[in-house]
């Protein structure tokens, strides 16, 4: 998952107008997503942090699978668990963003990964990924950045490093520097690549059914140059 180190880093940035902005575009994505389905969710989970649950928290009972401190620092309302067996009873809507499923290091651990999300939902599951076939960004040493233009200038580069003994995994780092100066580094991250049929399968062997990948609905993470497909599964 994407690190609360890394949430706590741009938290000081999110007051700027282009944040806001991009965190109003991604809600109501989400929300055309919702009524595309025909739901009114009354309890979404996010098993990792994002931002756009400052949002969805003012129309729905939202509970993130997060450290309790990017709680505090991002003002939010939402109740924080320290995992998913946290969780007592069941979500209408669990949203796994920022290509979720790819935050592993082997197939038994996206597995386990889908079987948690599985176990507390009862309605739809909402995640997103890349093109790992005909695409294979992690195969490329990407150099995406963004500036603020807030109190400190921020500059996000984020680096791929292919795994030479199995070319299905890499190591994800990324490097903040502030003011021209100051760098932080994050990871490396392991992450492991996770295709449409895969995910299909691996949903559908715990009774996930209406695999869909949605059509005209793309997700862009923040601070991310790359676009996301966005695929929903049901959950009995």
């Amino acid at each position: 998952m994407i690190s609360t180190q890394y949430w706590s880093n741009i938290q000081h940035i999110a007051e700027d107008g282009k944040w806001a902005e991009q965190m109003t575009a991604k809600t109501q994505i989400i929300k055309k997503l919702f009524e595309n389905l025909n739901i009114v969710p009354d309890t979404i989970v996010f098993p990792a942090f994002n931002p756009i649950v400052l949002q969805l928290e003012m129309e729905y009972n939202c509970i993130v699978v997060a450290d309790k401190s990017l709680k505090a620092q991002w003002h939010s309302e939402s109740e924080f668990v320290d995992s998913l067996d946290d969780i007592q009873g069941h979500a209408d809507v669990c949203l796994a963003l920022d290509e979720y499923f790819t935050h592993a290091e082997t197939e038994q651990d996206q597995r386990d990964l889908i079987d948690a999300i599985g176990k507390v939902t009862r309605g739809h599951l909402i995640t997103t990924l890349q093109d790992y076939k005909n695409a294979a960004p992690h195969k490329k040493s990407q150099v995406d950045a963004s500036v603020s233009g807030a109190a400190t200038d921020i500059i996000i580069v984020e680096q791929n490093i292919l795994d030479k003994n199995n070319r299905q995994n890499w190591q994800n780092y990324i490097y903040m520097i502030e003011d021209h100066e100051q760098l932080t580094v994050l990871g490396p991250n392991l992450r492991r690549t996770m295709y449409f049929k895969q995910l299909a399968k691996y949903t559908s062997d715990i009774a996930g059914t209406e695999y869909v990948i949605q059509k005209n609905l793309l997700y862009r993470g923040f601070f991310k140059k790359h676009y996301e497909h966005m695929i929903t599964v049901r959950f009995p």
